[in-house]
């Protein structure tokens, strides 16, 4: 096993350059870093994390609280975190919690006693128990719902003026009937989606109706009981708008059951972009999030926290409308 004084001999500089490379002090010049990482790469280096957490009172291991890894939404912010928590040289504990508020909190206290770093959740649940986590001044960051705290850090997107573009582009194709299926109304991401569609809506002139909205909870099974509701209703929508991808794929098997066509019939728009919407079988129109730039940019705040530079930040990252086959022309 490759020791440091290895990559120093290696690097051609000394093994006190080496440990300053490794913990990103600003002596070290970018062409002598180089040499130090290739050498790194060359020898297949891995430093003593145990050492150097005793040394540091650093354990160089961060939180990633996701609520549901069946959604295809997370992983991929769980592959930009993974990826370049990397290229800090740290390690990353991933905790799925079903979306139960118990076990979040349960995990949340596990990976605290483990002393990580810092902590980057997901569609955080108990915000109530948040406060001693700030008091401490302890690294948090926030990734897709927003945090109740002024000062903790947040990655997200507009949920409202997205939400609303999807609404937008139905009504530019002439739908006038246009049923939603929102997500949990705790979820203020869910929520802001919520008052994107009714904002479309007031703007175009078009009467809201609570008969043409559903609660999906952000599951494909809530999706398709959504779109079976809105299908045996006196009012059948031509179009539906969905808060995210999981469920329109719900609401598009109702509709092949029910023996209606898309987009003939019934139009249909998602969110998220998650990869089952771009199969040729499936061709969802839908909202596209920077999942893995989420997860990258969480880790770049999550750095600066713990190295006690950080001030609060919010970065808002732009979504598009993909256009795909599921939106009819206009009528």
């Amino acid at each position: 096993m490759a020791k440091l004084k290895d990559v120093a001999k290696l690097a051609g500089v000394s093994p006190a350059c080496v440990s300053l490379a490794l913990n990103d002090k600003p002596y070290v010049s970018a062409k002598t870093k180089k040499r130090i990482y290739d050498a790194i790469e060359q020898l297949n280096y891995r430093p003593n994390i145990i050492a150097r957490s005793l040394r540091n009172k650093k354990t160089h291991t961060i939180g990633l609280v996701l609520s549901d890894i069946t959604n295809p939404f997370f992983p991929e912010i769980a592959r930009g975190v993974e990826i370049r928590a990397r290229e800090y040289g740290l390690n990353v504990i991933l905790c799925n919690t079903g979306a139960d508020p118990l076990l979040e909190k349960n995990y949340i206290e596990i990976l605290l006693a483990k002393q990580v770093d810092g902590l980057i959740l997901t569609s955080v649940r108990i915000i109530d128990d948040l406060d001693e986590y700030t008091k401490e001044k302890f690294p948090l960051v926030f990734i897709n719902r927003e945090p109740p705290l002024s000062d903790i850090d947040f990655v997200g997107i507009d949920n409202v003026a997205s939400a609303k573009m999807a609404v937008d582009h139905l009504i530019k194709l002439g739908h006038r009937k246009i049923a939603f299926i929102r997500g949990e109304p705790a979820s203020s991401a869910s929520f802001s989606r919520y008052e994107g569609y009714k904002m479309a809506l007031e703007e175009a002139g078009i009467p809201y109706s609570d008969d043409l909205v559903k609660i999906g909870y952000l599951k494909y099974e809530g999706g398709y009981r959504a779109m079976e509701s809105f299908l045996k209703g006196p009012s059948v929508p031509t179009a539906v708008s969905c808060a995210n991808d999981m469920m329109a794929l719900g609401a598009m098997d109702a509709c092949a059951d029910k023996g209606i066509k898309i987009p003939q019939d019934i139009a249909i728009v998602g969110f998220d972009d998650i990869w089952v919407a771009s199969l040729e079988s499936v061709q969802l129109t839908t909202v596209r999030q920077p999942r893995y730039l989420m997860g990258v940019k969480a880790v770049d705040l999550m750095i600066k926290r713990i190295q006690g530079k950080g001030e609060n930040k919010r970065i808002i990252l732009p979504t598009r409308l993909i256009i795909r086959g599921t939106c009819g022309k206009k009528r």
